[in-house]
């Protein structure tokens, strides 16, 4: 259809550039029959094709071993990645990188993963971030099985405010709560030897953070390998 002749405001199919207007009776475009709830597109509401489209041919357990999609392009108002390596505003794989971020390691401003690292970043591992959720949690606010953060709720919790079944703050809400108690002994791994130790402070993400870029780097080393064996002779677009 030549577009050009279009009515300005006029609703259109994004797949034929059939004008839709008045169409009542039908659920389906009259010109290409794609569904209306797929196609129905309004002036005003595309998106300029700014973005940025990868997806590696060499394939791993039926993902690409890396793909890309970052901003609008073609009609998407962000680009949504699925990989072994995803990298994109929404991005879902082994190794996830995005605004929304999911994956076995997930680094995002909203992190979902087995090892999350985030501004929010949710863990069933480890998870590091601002607000921090996770087996291991270390964060402005964490909460977990281990948690340390600023405020702090777990099993056994350290921070600035802490609540749970052994803590270590300066109020001790919960039982157990001397900096000497045998929890906090027997998990120094994990909070350090005390509070007025500076390692009460980066230990606990040196362990959240340093197991997810561990497990990441272990993923990445993998995805280069495959790629190795199944170069893409194309490359990034």
């Amino acid at each position: 259809m030549d577009t050009s002749a279009r009515p300005k405001n006029a609703p259109y199919c994004s797949n034929c550039g059939y004008v839709l207007t008045g169409l009542t009776e039908s659920s389906k475009c009259p010109e290409c029959g794609k569904p209306l709830v797929e196609v129905l597109t309004r002036p005003g509401r595309e998106f300029p094709n700014i973005g940025k489209r990868y997806r590696s041919k060499a394939t791993l357990f039926g993902l690409p071993v890396i793909d890309v999609a970052l901003g609008p392009m073609e009609g998407e108002p962000r680009g949504k990645a699925k990989g072994i390596i995803a990298i994109g505003d929404i991005a879902i794989g082994g190794v996830a990188l995005g605004g929304v971020a999911s994956g076995v390691v997930a680094l995002g401003g909203v992190a979902f993963g087995l090892f999350a690292l985030g501004g929010v970043g949710i863990g069933l591992v480890t998870a590091t971030g601002g607000v921090a959720v996770g087996g291991m949690a270390s964060g402005g606010g964490a909460a977990g099985v281990l948690a340390n953060g600023g405020g702090a709720v777990g099993l056994v919790a350290q921070g600035g405010g802490a609540f749970g079944l052994f803590t270590r703050d300066g109020r001790s809400f919960g039982r157990g709560g001397s900096p000497g108690s045998e929890a906090f002994d027997t998990l120094s791994w994990f909070f350090g030897t005390s509070l007025g130790d500076p390692s009460a402070f980066w230990r606990p993400v040196a362990v959240t953070a340093g197991a997810a870029l561990l497990v990441g780097a272990l993923i990445g080393l993998v995805a280069w390998l495959k790629l190795l064996r199944e170069p893409d002779p194309a490359g990034p677009a």
